[in-house]
C-alpha cells in the first residue's frame, strides 16, 4: 500500500462536491475545545477574583455550538448513512466520533456546578456512548486488514483519552467502580498508544502536514489523567506529579517543534490544538491548588491567554470557511 505523501496538496474545496452530507466529523474537535476552554475559565476566574460571567457566556456558546453539531450529525445519520459509514471507515476520521461522546462528558463537567441535574443527564448519555465508540473503534482496528503503521497518528488517542475524561464529572453522578473502570481503560491504553506513536514517528514516513496539529493530542492523556486521578483518589501524590510532569514535558516538546506547526496551512484539524491546551491549563490550576506554588498560578494565566487566542483565531478561520462555502466539502 502506498504511504501518505506529506507534500501533495489537497484538491481545492471548490473542485469537490459540497453539502450538509459532508459535514465534517472533525469539527466536533471544536466542541471539545470550547468545552475545555469553558472549564478552564471556570477554574481561572476564582484565582482572579472574578465573577463567573465570562465562563457562563462561554458555556452558553459551547452548548449552542454542540446542539447545532449534534443536529447536523443526526441529520447525516438518517439522510446520508453511507457518508457517515465512509467517515467511520477512514483511518483518521473514525477517531473523531469519539469527540462527540467526549463533548457530552466535558459539558457534564462544565454544568456540574451550574446545573447538576443537566450534568448527570449529559454524563449518562456521553459515558456509555463513549464506551460503545471505544469498543467499535478497537474492533475495527483488530478485524480490518487495510490500515498500516503509516496510518497511525495522534488522532487515534481520541477514543482512548475520552475514558480518562469520564471520572471528572462521573465522581459526582456515577458509582466509584464505574469511574475506575473508565479510568483504567484510558490510563492503560495510553501506556500502549504512546510508544506506538513514537515508534511510528521515529522509524516511518513523516505524518502528513494536515495531521501535524494532532500532535497536541499527546498532551491530553497525562493532563486529563491527573485531573481524573485526583478526583478519584482525593489525594495528590507522586503519581499525580508524574502525570503533570509528563504533560508539561510534552508541552515543552511542542514548543520546540513550533516551526513545524507554523508552516501548516489552516485545516479543521487545527482544532486539535484547543482541547489539549485547555487540559494542561486546567491541570496547571490544579497543581497550584495542590502545591501552593505561585509559579503554577502565573503559568496558568499565560496558558489561558494562549488558549483564548487559539479559540478566537480558529473560530474566525472556521467562519471564513463557512462564508466561502468550503466547510462541508467531500473529503478524500
Amino acid at each position: 500500500m502506498a504511504t501518505p505523501d506529506t507534500h501533495t496538496a489537497p484538491a481545492k474545496a471548490t473542485d469537490r462536491p459540497r453539502g450538509l452530507q459532508y459535514f465534517p466529523i472533525v469539527l466536533f474537535a471544536s466542541a471539545m475545545g470550547f468545552s475545555g476552554t469553558t472549564i478552564a475559565a471556570m477554574r481561572i476566574e476564582p484565582l482572579l477574583g472574578l465573577p463567573p460571567a465570562f465562563s457562563l457566556l462561554l458555556l452558553t456558546l459551547t452548548s449552542l455550538l454542540f446542539i447545532v453539531q449534534i443536529f447536523l450529525l443526526l441529520y447525516r445519520v438518517f439522510a446520508y448513512p453511507e457518508e457517515v459509514r465512509r467517515d467511520f471507515d477512514h483511518p483518521v476520521r473514525m477517531n473523531f466520533f469519539g469527540a462527540v461522546s467526549i463533548s457530552f462528558m466535558l459539558l457534564a463537567a462544565a454544568y456540574l456546578d451550574v446545573a447538576p441535574s443537566v450534568a448527570a443527564v449529559l454524563w449518562w448519555i456521553g459515558a456509555p456512548l463513549h464506551l460503545l465508540i471505544t469498543l467499535a473503534v478497537l474492533r475495527k482496528l483488530i478485524v480490518q486488514s487495510r490500515f498500516e503503521i503509516v496510518h497511525y497518528n495522534p488522532a487515534w488517542f481520541i477514543p482512548i483519552v475520552g475514558n480518562l475524561i469520564a471520572p471528572i464529572a462521573g465522581v459526582a453522578v456515577a458509582p466509584p467502580d464505574v469511574n475506575w473502570f473508565f479510568f483504567s481503560i484510558g490510563i492503560v491504553m495510553s501506556v500502549v498508544y504512546i510508544p506506538m506513536f513514537f515508534y511510528r514517528i521515529y522509524f516511518h514516513n513523516p505524518i502528513p502536514l494536515k495531521l501535524l496539529p494532532t500532535f497536541f493530542i499527546l498532551m491530553a492523556p497525562p493532563a486529563v489523567g491527573l485531573v481524573s486521578y485526583v478526583k478519584l483518589t482525593g489525594q495528590f501524590d507522586g503519581f499525580a506529579r508524574v502525570l503533570y510532569g509528563f504533560a508539561f514535558f510534552i508541552g515543552l516538546l511542542l514548543v520546540v517543534l513550533f516551526p513545524m506547526f507554523y508552516r501548516v496551512p489552516f485545516f479543521l484539524s487545527w482544532w486539535a490544538y484547543t482541547f489539549p491546551s485547555a487540559a494542561i491549563t486546567i491541570a496547571t490550576v490544579l497543581m497550584y491548588h495542590e502545591t501552593g506554588v505561585e509559579a503554577y498560578r502565573y503559568l496558568a494565566y499565560v496558558q489561558m491567554i494562549a488558549l483564548l487566542i487559539l479559540l478566537v483565531d480558529f473560530s474566525r478561520r472556521t467562519l471564513g470557511l463557512m462564508a466561502r462555502r468550503e466547510l462541508c466539502v467531500k473529503e478524500d
